[in-house]
């Protein structure tokens, strides 16, 4: 099946990332319908239809969250863009920046004036520093053309939008310490309520989405809510951009129709092109490192012909049991080959470094499931230390100020919960483990697909 673009639409254009080629293929069209044909609640209403949901992880309906703003007389109202992109395996909305700068703007011109905000900020992630002269060109371009500052198109709104440099912290993707770094203090999550529609960046209220969240907002505009709502399935509206890596033939980003299953994404040529060197499909997660790993048996076509789909319901189908998350669309494949002890000792590592410090679960808990896993895969462990895992990510989960605690534990219980053959392979195969010499076939043979 042929995939719809959307967002993607013109990204092969020799250009595009200037104003006037951008500009040349319907650039700006919904900032013109948006400014001369439409209410601020029009839009509101139009994105509610759509049924668009945030692309950034928490799959929340995105006018249902700008409904929420308070309008407090007097007071303003800011729109924050998280460009803080920094999920291991998600790497979409980088794509969209630097290829694709003015379609960003686009989204945010025609979201600002549905909310009423007239200052936008563009909070980037420290290490996508090249992408920063990307924006701010493409920003004065659409000022120099009348889309940005004083009374755009004779509209009588007003826009200003500036492009905010992260210091590197995986915690400022969490959209309360985003602001608390807008804002020049240390990026610490806060504790909600009060929610940053009600008292967000300087106190004022203020809707906080991603970068793909608010690019999606030109084809809803351009072609209509109840259009968009159209393509996908149920709940999972619209297209997805996916961020795929691993072992995979064709690492990239695609921009998916949520009704193809994940062993289509994976195997056919128009997508991932399969699994290099023959290899099997072992596992895969599907929606950037903090959603729950699936082994292959629980991934693709079953004999009796059921398929799990890519989109929200169906990677979540059976909870965490037999089911993941779509998350940020970060989609890592794993071969045959590939040790799940090892992967999950790494993203521990990651996470453990990561945390913030503030609440104690997810402060002492990410290390101490760093340093069990690092013994277990040096082939160190002993069959206790897998309990010991399983209790420690279960004490994290839920009793953190920000998800960054369920984002390190989520990791650790799926692996222990489909691979545990693995985690004993290394104890009771302790001199092989040291040697890194896991072999094919030595464990979790019965999830090979």
């Amino acid at each position: 099946m042929a995939s719809i673009k959307l967002l993607l639409k013109h990204a092969d254009v020799k250009g595009i990332e200037t104003f006037d080629v951008y500009r040349a293929h319907e650039g700006y069209n919904s900032v013109e319908k948006a400014l001369k044909n439409m209410t601020p609640d029009e839009i509101v209403e139009e994105v509610k239809t759509s049924g668009l949901r945030g692309r950034g992880g928490a799959g929340f309906p995105t006018g249902l969250k700008w409904s929420f703003l308070a309008k407090p007389e007097g007071v303003p109202r800011y729109l924050v863009c998280n460009a803080d992109e920094s999920e291991p395996g998600t790497f979409k909305d980088r794509y969209l920046m630097e290829f694709l700068p003015h379609l960003l703007l686009e989204g945010l011109i025609v979201s600002s004036y549905a909310l009423g905000a007239n200052t936008c900020y563009i909070y980037i992630r420290g290490e996508y520093a090249w992408i920063v002269d990307i924006l701010e060109k493409a920003i004065e371009e659409a000022k120099a053309n009348g889309f940005l500052g004083k009374d755009i198109l004779g509209s009588g709104f007003d826009l200003d939008i500036f492009v905010q440099r992260g210091a590197g912290a995986y915690i400022c993707g969490e959209e309360t310490a985003l602001l608390e770094s807008l804002e020049g203090k240390r990026g610490n999550p806060r504790i909600k309520p009060p929610f940053p529609a009600v008292k967000g960046v300087w106190d004022c209220p203020t809707v906080v989405n991603n970068v793909e969240t608010l690019a999606a907002v030109v084809p809803i505009i351009n072609d209509g809510g109840e259009a968009y709502s159209k393509i996908g399935a149920g709940r999972s509206t619209g297209t997805k951009l996916i961020s795929a890596c691993g072992n995979i033939n064709k690492p990239g980003v695609y921009e998916i129709d949520m009704t193809i299953s994940v062993e289509e994404f994976i195997f056919s040529d128009e997508y991932c092109g399969g699994i290099p060197n023959g290899k099997k499909l072992k596992a895969c997660i599907p929606g950037g490192s903090s959603v729950p790993i699936l082994p292959a048996n629980l991934l693709l076509r079953t004999a009796e012909g059921n398929e799990r789909l890519m989109n929200y319901e169906s990677l979540n189908e059976g909870g965490f049991e037999t089911g993941t998350m779509m998350g940020s669309g970060g989609f890592i494949v794993f071969d045959e080959d590939q040790c799940i002890v090892r992967h999950t000792m790494t993203l521990a590592r990651f996470y453990n470094h990561e945390s913030c410090g503030q609440c104690s679960p997810c402060r002492e808990g990410t290390g101490w499931l760093y340093q069990i896993l690092k013994k277990i895969e040096a082939g160190n462990g002993d069959m206790k230390d897998i309990d010991l895992l399983w209790d420690i990510q279960r004490k994290i989960d839920g009793n953190t100020i920000c998800p960054l605690g369920e984002a390190a534990a989520w990791p650790v219980a799926a692996a222990i919960r489909h691979f545990r053959d693995e985690f004993e392979w290394h104890i009771t195969h302790a001199e092989e483990a040291k040697v890194g010499n896991y072999g094919l076939g030595n464990y979790a043979a019965e999830a090979l697909v």
